[in-house]
């Protein structure tokens, strides 16, 4: 399994805005953002987009389908950008330029985003980071879903699902299809959870006597989403 290591910052700007968790990945990045760039896209060597809406394909390619505030962090910069999506089919980083232009930033150059609320950026609405995991031949934007030592990686797969023909329509429907699977990443190393996640999650905590009597306690079988976030919250502290 390859390894990797990421350290998230919080730090509170007392202006206009709150910055997000400032990711810094090694090797590649040296996690010194000198201040927050809010008008240097071309730092994004970006390229246009040709067809912004795919109307063959049925569903969603993107996180969200709406256009968010986020931090885009490149090895060097964080660059504020008013209108930001992810689409997680071509693993694009698509956003505006202030004449209302889509454009798609150049492929890896956006190694972690942070987006907001709305044009709330005193609200945290998400976090991705760009990963190759062990033997996989390409990059994906994961989403950090806690923070701390142990966390919770997220990623959505999005595939096209091509249906039967259908002779009354001449066609066959495509759509996209979303697909999610979780990774724990501690001590710098990312592994995917699968069937028995306790089984899975305690050979790699190895949690004390403890966080075990929290599970009892708290009936917790480690089997959900929601279970394991909240036994991360109470192991990383």
């Amino acid at each position: 399994m390859k390894s990797f290591f990421i350290i998230i910052f919080f730090t509170v700007v007392a202006n206009t805005f709150c910055t997000a968790q400032i990711m810094q990945i090694i090797p590649g990045n040296s996690g010194a953002y000198n201040g927050v760039h809010t008008n240097d896209m071309m730092l994004l060597s970006q390229s246009e987009v040709v067809n912004t809406n795919n109307a063959d394909i049925s569903g969603n390619a993107f996180w969200n389908e709406e256009w968010k505030t986020a931090f885009l962090y490149t090895g060097d910069y964080a660059i504020l950008v008013s209108k930001v999506k992810l689409n997680l089919y071509k693993n694009e980083v698509w956003y505006t330029t202030p004449d209302n232009v889509i454009m798609i930033a150049k492929t890896g150059k956006v190694v972690g985003i942070t987006f907001f609320n709305g044009n709330d950026t005193t609200s945290i609405l998400a976090n991705f980071i760009y990963l190759k995991n062990g033997d996989d031949k390409d990059y994906h934007y994961y989403q950090i879903m806690n923070p701390g030592k142990a966390q919770l990686l997220q990623l959505n797969n999005v595939t096209i699902n091509k249906a039967p023909f259908d002779p009354f329509t001449g066609k066959s429907e495509l759509s996209y299809v979303t697909k999610s699977a979780y990774y724990l990443y501690y001590n710098s190393e990312m592994t995917l959870l699968k069937g028995d996640n306790k089984e899975t999650i305690f050979s790699i905590l190895k949690p004390n006597a403890s966080s075990i009597e929290w599970l009892n306690k708290n009936k917790n079988k480690l089997k959900s989403k929601q279970d394991i976030l909240l036994f991360l919250d109470y192991f990383n502290k």
